[in-house]
């Protein structure tokens, strides 16, 4: 009785594991034909033998207690004799004769459960995950596609359980199926295909039919030898049956699909890293792509390895660590186990030693192939094809946080269309992720991989012509934007670019619209790319790149990245020596520090700009730096200075014949003289800058005129001449996109409303003013809630 309780043991442990009987040899040091004559009952397995079995199938230790018990009660009702051992060369006859066991002895029945048709019933699945955390939309999902749920549908219900490595896809089908296994009477059947075992070849179809065959109780002489013919028998033993099947690890439809019973009361369950898409469009698959835990399962993954006190008192450190593991459950799980290892020490220690994203592989691992994420990774990237797995290392240079295909395209030197191609292949193979259209990310972790890959496979030449071709496709794709966006605005300022590596494409952009559309999806792209540009002591494409998205953050209010990039720049500009980066640093961080209300700064650095574009005989530069100190001595009511500094920069304009710079000098003198008290004179200057701004065609100059003219009209009491002349202003600078100065225009417009009465058109626009301040988190919101709060919806008195 022991020898076949022990062989059934045995046998359905091996093909869930999905190995043949000479893969478990080579494992286990236990020969093919002792393991043969072990699952066929006729041989009392030896304790040594049992174990090196339960070690090489990797079972637990009341399983492997269950094992060892089956082969003492073996033992005790199978005494030595020929046949009676499992060790080649024990018992055999006197004299030699052949080797191994003589024909296996037909032992008494096994009791075991039986199905529908009297059948066998296979219960292969692995254990189930005790931490499993979260999954509730998943499971949900695959709960709809259970046979009383969705009957009738003529054909199998598949669900393909897609996502990259790591990410919990063979955990969430076993925990799924367990919890269903009652809903099939009839079995549970479960392979491991091994479609990214790196050792050891895919599985084919027909053995994983013929370990069915042998689980669903079918005798060996039964089974054909032509692997169409175990397909055809394992369908029909299948059909009307209702039978769970779990196919795990996939490469490709075609290792899958001969497997499909035509029974819909079948359900399968399959899971790969690749997205299988011939098996959604041809046999009626149900997707189920499976991205990293939300951050709230990951944090409930946390507490149920460590303890839920434990992370709700760090919830800072609790919250650092899932995100340097990237929320994926084999990092998560690999942290935790080792925080358990070392319990009381605090989780920021762990978090610490992870912020290195090259170590963090290392710290990532337990040893075990299975439980290293590096080792995981690995198996997906070598699975890809020459051009796809140089691109998915390449990617590894580029800063993220997203990338499209133009940038993929410059940064490895191929045509679009290639880059297209090779991006579908690491999605299919869950290597990147896509977001919104033409956007695509790595989470941390696999950017570390990948920047491993390129360290270990591309030569540091390769790497630099990669990094450099990535920088010219961004600097000359953002220089081409703001040529687009701002060619016709002061705050524009040209770059002088050398031409573009070999094999860069950068974006085609159209017009306006598509310039500044591209502006805001790329701008924490840029962010990182100057940082990586100055750290690769690229200093020139560092400078460069800044002032190819100056004018976009000066409109948008930026204030935070405005000042980072001027300061990365001048750093980067000073080591390189250039004049002329310098000089544009230095007025950017001018222009900021004004912004910011940091004067004295701000002149400061504006009067090195100055003195710097003199050097270089930059004269247009120099206007528009005296005009931008005037807007310096103008915020600390030097109304005087201000005058002069722009009355120096007309002088500039006139003599280089710069229509556009007049126009601004104009304005600025009318503006600071109305704020002397003069405010015909000013009104006389604004509107000799409104002709020039319009011959021109500079509409960012006519907005700042008309803007400037009503306030003059409201200065004089002139309140109905004023809002139309608000009304232009706003417009124009809506039309331009200049996000920051529509507040100071709807702020303008309120006082207006005030002064005629109106009170709640002043709110109206006050609270129009105010959102767009409290969005780029502006020190003049406090002025406009001043006058809100002063001004009641009922409050009818005029200003």
């Amino acid at each position: 009785m022991g020898a076949v309780v022990f062989a059934t043991l045995l046998r359905e442990r091996r093909l869930s594991a999905g190995w043949s009987q000479d893969e478990l040899a080579a494992r286990s040091g236990v020969s093919a034909r002792s393991i043969s004559a072990l699952e066929a009952g006729g041989r009392r397995p030896r304790p040594s033998s049992v174990v090196r079995l339960a070690e090489a199938l990797g079972v637990d230790q009341d399983t492997r207690g269950r094992w060892l018990k089956a082969a003492r009660e073996a033992g005790a009702q199978q005494p030595g004799g020929p046949g009676g051992s499992d060790t080649p060369g024990v018992g055999r006859p006197p004299g030699g004769g052949a080797a191994g066991p003589g024909p296996a002895r037909p032992g008494p029945a096994l009791p075991r459960q039986t199905g529908s048709a009297g059948s066998p019933v296979p219960q292969q699945l692995p254990m189930a995950i005790r931490h499993f955390t979260g999954r509730s939309r998943e499971l949900r999902a695959l709960d709809e596609l259970l046979p009383d749920r969705a009957p009738g549908c003529g054909a199998v219900v598949i669900s393909a359980i897609a996502g990259t490595a790591g990410v919990g896809k063979t955990t969430l089908a076993v925990h799924f199926a367990h919890r269903v296994a009652d809903q099939f009477p009839d079995g549970q059947l479960f392979a491991n295909l091994r479609g990214f075992d790196p050792a050891r070849a895919p599985v084919d179809a027909a053995d994983v039919a013929r370990g069915f065959l042998d689980a669903l109780g079918v005798p060996a002489p039964r089974i054909p030898a032509d692997q169409d013919g175990r397909l055809a028998l394992l369908r029909s033993r299948l059909a009307g049956t209702r039978t769970l099947i779990v196919l795990d690890n996939v490469r490709e439809a075609e290792q899958v699909r001969p497997l499909l019973p035509g029974s819909d009361t079948c359900l399968v369950v399959v899971t790969s890293r690749n997205r299988l898409p011939g098996l959604v469009a041809l046999d009626g698959a149900v997707p189920l792509p499976l991205d990293v835990l939300s951050p709230e399962e990951a944090r409930e993954l946390l507490a149920r390895r460590l303890g839920a006190a434990a992370v709700a008192e760090q919830p800072d450190e609790a919250d650092e660590l899932i995100a340097l593991c990237a929320r994926l459950p084999l990092a998560l799980n690999i942290a935790a186990a080792r925080a358990a290892d070392h319990p009381g020490t605090p989780l920021g220690v762990w978090a610490r030693e992870l912020r290195d994203s090259r170590a963090c592989l290392d710290l990532l691992s337990t040893g075990d192939g299975h439980a290293d994420v590096r080792v995981v990774l690995s198996w997906s990237y070598r699975a890809l094809a020459p051009q796809a797995a140089r691109l998915f290392r390449l990617l590894g240079l580029h800063p993220g946080p997203h990338i499209g295909p133009a940038a993929a395209a410059s940064l490895a030197g191929l045509p679009p269309s290639e880059a297209r191609r090779l991006l579908d292949d690491l999605h299919r193979a869950h290597l990147i992720a896509e977001q919104g259209r033409d956007q695509y990310t790595l989470h941390d972790l696999l950017r570390a991989y990948a920047a491993e890959r390129a360290d270990a496979d591309e030569p540091p030449q390769e790497r630099a012509r990669a990094t450099l071709r990535m920088l010219d496709h961004y600097l000359h794709t953002a220089h081409h934007a703001g040529c687009l966006a701002y060619a016709d605005d002061a705050s524009w300022q040209p770059l002088d670019l050398a031409e573009p590596a070999a094999g860069v494409t950068p974006e085609d952009l159209a017009d306006r619209e598509q310039a500044l559309a591209w502006y805001r999806g790329e701008q924490p792209v840029l962010e990182r790319v100057v940082d990586q540009a100055h750290r690769a002591g690229l200093d020139v494409h560092a400078w460069q790149l800044v002032g190819a998205q100056v004018s976009y953050l000066l409109k948008s209010g930026l204030w935070q990245q405005w000042q980072r990039g001027s300061e990365t720049a001048l750093a980067a500009a000073e080591r390189a020596a250039d004049l002329a980066g310098q000089a544009r640093a230095h007025r950017w961080l001018g222009q900021v520090h004004r912004s910011l209300g940091r004067q004295p700064q701000a002149r400061h650095d504006l009067q090195l700009a100055l003195d710097l574009f003199d050097v270089l005989g930059d004269r247009p530069r120099q206007g528009r730096t005296r005009l931008d100190l005037a807007l310096a001595y103008g915020e600390e009511q030097a109304n005087v200075e201000a005058v002069a500094e722009s009355r120096r920069a007309l002088e500039l304009f006139r003599a280089i014949d710069d229509p556009s710079g007049q126009a601004l000098a104009h304005n600025s003198i009318g503006w600071y003289l109305t704020q002397q008290g003069e405010p015909r004179a000013g009104l006389s200057h604004c509107r000799r800058a409104l002709e020039l701004a319009r011959d021109a065609g500079n509409l960012p100059a006519q907005s700042s005129t008309w803007d400037s003219i009503g306030f003059i009209h409201h200065q004089l009491g002139e309140y109905r001449e004023a809002l139309p002349a608000y009304q232009e202003s706003l417009r124009l600078r809506q039309a331009v996109g200049d996000y920051f100065l529509q507040a100071d225009i709807h702020t303008h417009i309120g006082d207006t409303h005030l002064a005629l009465g109106e009170t709640e058109a002043a709110r109206a626009a006050w609270n129009r003013s105010l959102a767009i301040l409290e969005h780029l988190q502006h020190r003049d919101a406090d002025g406009v809630r001043a006058r809100l709060d002063t001004h009641t919806p009922d409050d009818r008195t005029g200003g």
